[in-house]
């Protein structure tokens, strides 16, 4: 085991380029929600990937834009600059087709010091010629904005690659024990995957009419070995948001449970029961205690 390495790995990049994907896809387990909403993720969640021969933590963030004026956004912001500056192993994640100014400007802001891979991700989707000579050209200008340790075009959704990505990964990581137990894939309990879940049928059935500032709060979590209990409160902002959440009749809400509650059984391994409610707390997502209040700080 003289040679087994083990360490952290930061994944950062802009809002939509797949950052939460690929890491599901590298650890081989849904740590992190996803959806086509920018800045599903909202906290720093690990998920750890064991092998014989490495250990790899990878800390997925929210995803860094320029705007972040309310205190929701700043503190997503925060948590995604703080990883870039902790940790000395990053991935830097963009959409192959569509890397913009908000992304060089990422890039910029890279520590200098630290060792980080380009990962160009959704490259299955360079189909033809014009793609392909835009896709080196982009390599070529990366490489002169910043000493990246490798560039690495992957596809999150189909795996191409990504064997290719953990080779150059792993041969960044310090040499030394495993981290973490073997059978752990996140850092994070269950009562807060269980949220995770909910938020994350909230935006998939709800799309651009989810107000952004929605979120999800547990008010009782209750396991035995046969039976899990969820008593559960999504957020809003806005009075005019919360008959979006309910639906006609409460049936939109009555979906987001059924599908949510699916998903928890899996993850928990017993069946599920899952209450949920609704309520407005007025421009939470612009107050900092109340931000902090529903759980978007830095875990201890």
């Amino acid at each position: 085991m003289s040679n087994h390495r083990a360490g952290l790995v930061g994944v950062v990049g802009r809002p939509n380029v797949g950052k939460s994907t690929l890491v599901n896809a590298l650890v081989g387990f849904p740590v992190a929600i996803t959806s086509r909403k920018a800045q599903t993720t909202r906290h720093r969640i690990l998920g750890v990937l064991t092998r014989p021969e490495a250990q790899v933590l990878f800390v997925d963030t929210p995803g860094l834009q320029n705007e972040h004026t309310v205190a929701l956004n700043r503190q997503l912001r925060r948590a995604a600059f703080s990883v870039m500056a902790e940790v000395p192993v990053l991935l830097w994640v963009a959409d192959v087709l569509k890397v913009n100014d908000e992304d060089l400007s990422i890039v910029k802001a890279l520590p200098p010091e630290a060792s980080v891979i380009a990962v160009l991700n959704k490259a299955d989707r360079i189909q033809r010629d014009l793609h392909r000579k835009a896709a080196f050209a982009l390599g070529l200008k990366l490489a002169e904005l910043y000493p990246f340790k490798a560039i690495v075009p992957v596809s999150a959704q189909t795996g191409f690659q990504l064997e290719v990505l953990l080779a150059e990964l792993i041969a960044l990581l310090p040499q030394g024990p495993a981290l973490m137990d073997a059978e752990q894939v996140t850092d994070r309990p269950l009562r807060f995957m269980a949220a995770e879940l909910i938020r994350e049928k909230l935006f998939r059935l709800l799309g651009d009419e989810l107000p952004y500032e929605a979120t999800v709060v547990i008010d009782q979590y209750d396991e035995s070995p046969n039976h899990t209990v969820i008593h559960a409160t999504v957020i809003v902002g806005r009075a005019s948001h919360k008959p979006m959440v309910l639906g006609e009749s409460g049936q939109r809400l009555k979906r987001i449970g059924t599908e949510a509650r699916r998903d928890i059984a899996k993850l928990v391994g017993t069946p599920v029961e899952l209450r949920l409610w609704v309520k407005v707390v007025a421009n939470w997502a612009d107050q900092d205690k109340l931000v902090q209040s529903f759980g978007y700080s830095e875990p201890s």
